[in-house]
């Protein structure tokens, strides 16, 4: 088990993200006293949805998928998450909750688990992680948003055409390996649908399809395989910025 030093150094790193290091000695003392880190495999499970939610989580290195399965075992891929990022944060807001999504290590990952009882009091004291905390939550309903948009308004190529562009921005930072059922768990799309659209995609040179993922070729392409359908006026296209995105990293 790490010692205090050990936790005290890995928080430590992340100290241009983590709103405890706004606080004085004594508190952040405190707080570190209480948190965990955690390593976890790639794939391996964090937490599942509809667990007990009562601590918070930041990713100190690696990458974090967060899944809402329904009842016959579907997924949706809502986020990635990486360095400096929190996850689980919601449990700070809710009266006893439960998880809302469940997250899983998409590679290697390191975590500091925060006790939700220490995380409200750093906001409750301290004005700076209150507005720290305020960003956070705006940038993830931001992304719903966007996600909601995306699964209504656009086409499965287009969806797919997407995330493929987002994945590969993120795995410039972060390698790490996409499987088609998660590439469609991110674009709302059937297996069927997906390879369906890769094997669209490899014919015209936009992406090379490989054991386990797949290699953007062509991002222009892929760029307007989004813009297909949409009006002309790009202030009506909700995906005009495509550097506001709905999967991210820090």
């Amino acid at each position: 088990m790490p010692t205090f030093d050990e936790i005290w150094r890995t928080a430590d790193e992340l100290r241009d993200v983590l709103p405890i290091f706004t606080l004085a000695e004594q508190e952040r003392r405190q707080i570190v006293s209480q948190m965990r880190v955690r390593r976890f495999r790639a794939h391996e499970v964090i937490y599942h949805q509809d667990d007990a939610a009562v601590d918070a989580f930041v990713v100190h290195r690696g990458l974090v998928k967060s899944l809402v399965r329904d009842r016959d075992g579907r997924e949706l891929l809502i986020a990635l998450h990486g360095r400096g990022q929190f996850f689980g944060e919601l449990a700070l807001f809710q009266h006893d909750p439960a998880r809302e999504a469940s997250a899983a290590a998409a590679t290697p990952t390191t975590v500091l688990q925060i006790p939700r009882q220490d995380a409200l009091r750093v906001l409750e004291h301290n004005p700076r992680a209150i507005l720290f905390m305020a960003r956070r939550m705006a940038e993830l309903n931001l992304r719903l948003a966007r996600l909601a948009a995306g699964l209504i308004f656009m086409d499965a190529a287009g969806r797919v055409a997407f995330v493929l562009i987002e994945i590969e921005r993120i795995r410039a930072r972060q390698p790490f390996a996409l499987t088609q059922d998660e590439l469609g768990a991110a674009a709302g799309a059937g297996r069927r649908t997906v390879s369906r659209v890769l094997a669209d995609f490899a014919e015209r040179g936009l992406v090379r399809v490989e054991p386990r993922t797949v290699r953007v070729l062509d991002d222009a392409g892929l760029r307007r395989e989004i813009r297909t359908g949409y009006s002309a006026d790009a202030a009506h296209d909700p995906f005009r910025r495509l550097d506001d995105v709905v999967i991210r990293d820090a």
